[in-house]
């Protein structure tokens, strides 16, 4: 362990957790805490977030909408100090941005923030990450290990789980009111954002804080102003690999030489400015965030899972619920196979589907609607593509035909009430059958969904089944191509899919299908995400682009009745 008896403890180096133990800090209260000289650090600095989602950035079109300056401290809880404790990570994710979180959610006013029951308890996020996951003796932890006890387990509140009495910060402390507590308290979902300023301003615009992982000089330790930190100086006092987790707050295009983000600390007022410090938006893009074992900079965002608070109305006479259209369709796959032993070609495929409207209204072509086949990276979104593309129009089109020119198919067709696609082009329930071929550049993790009017044409009643996933998991793809795993590990058969459920199963049955979330898998994009990213597709011209790319890759189309 590297320590400096009057300005520094260092809670954890690379690698390696190890932390000095003092004397438990009093209980964290509103107001300045008591002076100290001590700093704690303790973010590992050496994890892996490939597997992480990438945020879809979601919210203002381009860099010219960011306002010039942002500040989400009013949403915070009193700045509060980690004492000699490698507790940075569990107070970056929990007290600082779990806690705005929810006071977001619950339009919390500073009396409330200040309220240790709305605070979120760093002592009990830490104690809650698995032994084997931090080091000894409150000696550090990682992003990841803090983020997923937010997901699956939450954290409880100050009030339930004071930060005093942390012992050896040993997992076994959690209590079952803590646990109780803590399962009110948790968050949906947690995401990478690129490391570029508009990425991290756009956070901060859609009022959401942004945690970083940095790694400190000595001149951060021992900040007292509200200058703008621009550079790192020596690692004399504070060691080359001075891992700490800070949260970003805010930004101000007008501060400094070329503007600046907000970062809160976890040290107390009487450190930087009154807790806060900012820092230069190049700087901190390329230099003081550090990268974590792929290369990636360690920026991260999460989504609350805290439900907003309900507000009793007067029972009136029932009435027809504003907005719903009747329509309720929902998309199937039966089955989706490789055609190699026919065509020769490794990446040739077909997939049997359907389209089904279990609603009490017609769902029209009037208003063009479409439906998609499409792959997307399980870790990044932005990496995707149209597999198919199916349109339901009017346009050129004898009611009740379809005709396949080029690249897609457009169908004149209307599904009544209770009715399927495949049923009124050929008169059976046994779905259609379409080609289509996986691009050969294709490599990585990947999802195939089937997406029935994703832009919401029909005011679709139940929007939760209009997707279709083939898989629970991601496939493995190289160069378009994907295989099942034999037992030993060799690649075996190419990937198939079966569906041994029928679409006359309940809506609980099918339910599985309709997300790429599964109790193994909690941080997969969620529906709601893909949706939002494509329409922000559709607005930008991306899906349009992706639209020609498929003609070009697909010079013909075919539809034919399922085998």
């Amino acid at each position: 362990m590297n320590s400096i008896r009057f300005t520094l403890i260092v809670g954890c180096t690379v690698g390696l957790f190890q932390c000095k133990k003092a004397d438990d800090p009093a209980p964290v209260t509103p107001g300045p805490p008591a002076a100290t000289t001590t700093y704690a650090l303790g973010w590992a600095g050496n994890e892996d977030l490939s597997k992480v989602p990438v945020s879809t950035n979601f919210g203002f079109a381009s860099a010219g909408t960011f306002p010039s300056s942002v500040d989400l401290s009013a949403y915070l809880p009193p700045v509060a100090s980690q004492g000699s404790y490698g507790t940075c990570v569990s107070w970056a994710a929990g007290y600082y941005m779990k806690t705005a979180l929810e006071g977001l959610t619950n339009n919390y006013s500073a009396a409330q923030l200040a309220n240790a029951a709305n605070q979120i308890s760093p002592r009990d996020l830490f104690t809650s990450v698995p032994d084997n996951q931090k080091g000894a003796n409150c000696g550090g932890s990682s992003f990841l290990a803090n983020l997923d006890v937010l997901q699956n387990r939450g954290a409880a509140t100050l009030t339930t789980v004071p930060y005093s009495n942390l012992g050896n910060c040993a997992a076994a402390s959690a209590s079952t009111a803590w646990n109780t507590d803590a399962a009110k308290h948790k968050i949906k979902n947690y995401r990478t954002i690129t490391a570029s300023v508009n990425a991290i301003k756009e956070q901060l615009a859609n009022k959401t804080p942004v945690l970083l992982g940095a790694f400190l000089s000595d001149n951060f330790m021992t900040w007292n102003s509200d200058n703008v930190l621009s550079s790192n100086t020596t690692y004399t006092q504070v060691g080359q690999h001075a891992g700490h987790a800070l949260t970003i707050v805010g930004y101000d295009d007008r501060k400094g030489a070329g503007g600046a983000f907000k970062v809160v600390n976890s040290w107390g007022t009487n450190w930087g400015s009154k807790g806060y410090i900012w820092v230069d938006y190049t700087f901190l893009v390329t230099t003081f965030a550090q990268p974590d074992g792929t290369g990636n900079r360690v920026l991260m965002v999460m989504t609350d899972a805290t439900a907003k608070p309900t507000t009793p109305t007067t029972p009136t006479a029932p009435t027809t619920p504003v907005g719903k259209s009747g329509i309720d369709l929902f998309a199937w796959v039966d089955s989706d196979f490789s055609t190699y032993s026919k065509t020769g070609n490794p990446q040739s495929r077909s997939v049997d589907l359907n389209i089904f409207n279990v609603g009490t209204r017609t769902a029209t072509p009037q208003t063009p609607w479409k439906v998609y086949y499409m792959y997307y990276n399980a870790y990044n979104a932005n990496d995707y593509g149209l597999l198919l593309y199916e349109t339901f129009t009017t346009k050129g089109l004898a009611t009740n035909t379809y005709q396949c020119t080029n690249d897609n198919c457009n169908f004149n067709v209307s599904l009544p009430a209770y009715g399927n696609l495949s049923h009124q082009v050929f008169g059976t329930e046994d779905g259609i059958e379409l080609s289509y071929t996986m691009p050969a550049t294709l490599s990585g993790s990947y999802y195939l969904v089937l997406l029935a009017d994703p832009e919401n044409v029909l005011n679709d009643d139940d929007k939760t089944d209009n997707f279709f996933y083939t898989t629970d998991n991601p496939l493995v793809f190289r160069n378009g191509y994907a295989a099942r795993q034999s037992a030993d590990g060799v690649a075996s058969n190419p990937f198939s899919f079966k569906n041994l459920m029928r679409p006359t199963d309940s809506k609980a049955l099918r339910r599985p299908f309709n997300s790429a979330i599964t109790p193994t898998n909690r941080n997969a994009y969620s529906p709601d995400e893909i949706v939002d990213f494509l329409r922000q597709q559709q607005r930008n011209g991306g899906l349009a682009r992706k639209q020609i790319e498929y003609a070009r890759a697909n010079p013909s189309a075919n539809v034919q009745p399922a085998r």
